[in-house]
């Protein structure tokens, strides 16, 4: 999930490593945590402090710390996924600097977190966390690693429509904040922590103009009606988006979240409920009126995962897991696990503090100058 890096300097490693150790464990071990909750497989209970207020240090501050030694620069040339895979920034790129709470990265939903029922009763436990609580919270880490905002917006149902269609209002009212809103459904996850928001964009080449940006979705010539609207083109996904705050951008939210009703887009409410809902609308018809605004991603880069044949859709910067959901935590593990072990492996690499002892005679030596 995390580049390979290069080796630091011994005391690099050794201040990054013993601060992480130091900052981590006890970070984390008393960030939101309820008092008296019991431990998931003991008897003992713990009085632990109940907020990040009250914590030794905060977890934003944990995550900052974790990251810094792998966070790429917004103008970084090249980014190198593993040995065989790279990526190069086009020239002149747009976005130079950290744009912070500027962004919003940002969650929907009309049902809360299962996992925070289970948290207040004293009952949370990761492994036992469904996806939704997974990619949640790949979102939510990703935004505090890179300093943007975040948000959980918990929206009222629909009646008359599927649910999915809370996003183009929720987009709508949050865009005027913000240059811009990373949205992704709980089933999407960032692939790279430690890749910001900004290098995408320039990656992309977002320009000012373009007010939403998502991914096609796969495409095959064996079943061409499949993800195509009625001109036999490739629908977008909204699974994920990247909203910009340009004047073109309310107008275009405004035409979709309206599409339903038939007012501007004669047999939008054809889109009601059928799949795929709030895409198709977007697809047949808002698309079509806001062709220079609307910017369209490869679906390998920002689709699909490992395992997609159809249109190489492999997810090489955002996931989105259609199927196998259960993949969302592995995401999130993996790139957590990766953060944390990196300086633990740097230690025994460089011998930071005489770990390593070089035992270059297989015998016992203690006492034997005593006996001598």
């Amino acid at each position: 999930m995390l580049p390979v890096t290069v080796a630091r300097s011994p005391l690099f490693a050794l201040a990054c490593t013993s601060a992480f150790v130091l900052v981590f464990v006890v970070g984390f071990l008393a960030w939101q945590t309820p008092p008296h909750i019991p431990f998931p497989h003991g008897a003992a209970h713990a009085e632990i402090p109940i907020s990040d207020d009250t914590a030794p240090v905060s977890i934003k501050e944990v995550l900052r710390l974790l990251y810094t030694p792998l966070k790429v620069d917004p103008t970084q040339p090249d980014f190198r996924a593993d040995n065989d895979t790279h990526f190069k920034l086009p020239p002149n790129p747009r976005y130079t600097k950290t744009l912070g709470s500027d962004v919003l990265v940002l969650d929907l939903d009309t049902r809360p977190l299962k996992s925070t029922a289970d948290y207040n009763r004293g009952e949370y436990e990761w492994t036992k966390i469904n996806h939704v609580s997974g990619g949640v919270f790949n979102h939510y880490t990703y935004a505090m690693i890179h300093g943007y905002d975040y948000k959980f917006i918990h929206a009222t149902e629909f009646r008359d429509r599927h649910q999915t269609w809370i996003k183009p209002s929720a987009l709508a009212n949050q865009i005027n904040n913000y240059k811009f809103i990373v949205f992704l459904d709980a089933d999407a996850t960032f692939r790279f922590m430690q890749l910001p928001i900004e290098w995408m964009l320039n990656y992309w080449n977002i320009e000012p103009k373009h007010s939403i940006t998502m991914a096609l979705d796969p495409w095959s010539a064996e079943k061409p009606q499949y993800n195509s609207d009625r001109f036999n083109r490739t629908l977008t996904n909204t699974g994920f988006m990247i909203v910009q705050n340009n004047p073109t951008t309310q107008e275009i939210l405004k035409a979709w979240h309206e599409c339903p009703e038939n007012t501007r887009y004669q047999g939008c409410s054809e889109w009601k409920k059928p799949r795929f809902h709030e895409q198709s609308a977007f697809g047949e018809y808002v698309r079509y009126d806001y062709e220079d605004n609307v910017k369209e991603l490869p679906c390998a880069e920002a689709n699909g995962f490992p395992g997609v044949q159809e249109s190489n859709c492999q997810g090489k910067f955002i996931r989105h897991y259609w199927f196998e959901k259960h993949m969302v935590k592995k995401d999130f593990r993996e790139n957590m696990m990766q953060a944390i072990s990196l300086p633990i492996q740097r230690i025994f690499a460089d011998n930071i503090g005489g770990v390593i002892v070089e035992q270059e005679h297989n015998a016992i030596t203690i006492g034997q100058e005593d006996a001598q």
